[in-house]
């Protein structure tokens, strides 16, 4: 028995190995620059985001500043573009859920830095130009609460769109002015190539030889 639980435990190894999963930054639009920050409370923001090739996004991350005026909860959409606006009639992904905040121990005028961070189900999306939006809540939550994504360095990309939940929303966008610590990553299950196949069918006859011949 003893035996088996060896050959076992090398094989869970190999596989380990052979089907490694990868999670990769596919766009980073900087990190928090502790400057500045926009209402995300009262107001939905949106940063756009460009990918080059086809990629499949599984998790968000952003920073805010905040100053006790959390919600409880993120709303967030992946929209498509129009004339560099983001485009609500083309939602590519959305949800809102509670999500994972480190204090990172930077405090500013006006309230205290957190790197915030969530899943999602994996999308893929296309070459393209896209947008992330983000609420701070429900949408139903439209209150000003001194809740900010925080700024980072100018990029040489268009700066951040917002609109107001207490007017009119999702089709009427004005210029924040900024742009927004962010970056998206994802994770893809690779595929053993040959040489990495053939490598654990070594590795397997090896454990199991040894096995035989110790009996």
């Amino acid at each position: 028995m003893f035996k088996v639980k060896i050959a076992f435990a090398a094989l869970t190894l190999l596989l380990m190995v052979a089907f490694a999963h990868a999670d990769n930054i596919i766009y980073n639009n900087g990190g928090p620059n502790q400057q500045n920050g926009n209402e995300m409370t009262e107001w939905v923001q949106t940063e756009d985001f460009t990918l080059t090739s086809g990629q499949t996004i599984s998790d968000i991350h952003f920073w805010d500043v905040d100053s006790g005026g959390y919600a409880g909860s993120i709303t967030w959409w992946i929209v498509g573009d129009s004339g560099g606006n983001p485009n609500f009639n083309d939602i590519l992904g959305t949800g809102n859920l509670d999500v994972t905040r480190v204090a990172t121990g930077n405090c500013l005028f006006f309230g205290c830095e957190y790197e915030d961070s969530w899943n999602i189900n994996p999308l893929s999306l296309a070459p393209g130009t896209y947008h992330l939006a983000l609420h701070n809540g429900p949408v139903s939550f439209d209150s000003r609460s001194e809740f900010y994504w925080e700024t980072t360095d100018p990029n040489g990309t268009p700066t951040g769109r917002e609109c107001d939940l207490t007017s009119a929303c999702y089709g009427s966008w004005n210029d924040n002015g900024q742009e927004h610590a962010f970056y998206l990553s994802g994770g893809v299950a690779t595929t053993p190539e040959p040489g990495t196949l053939a490598l654990m069918a070594t590795g397997l006859l090896g454990v199991f030889s040894q096995l035989r011949r110790r009996r």
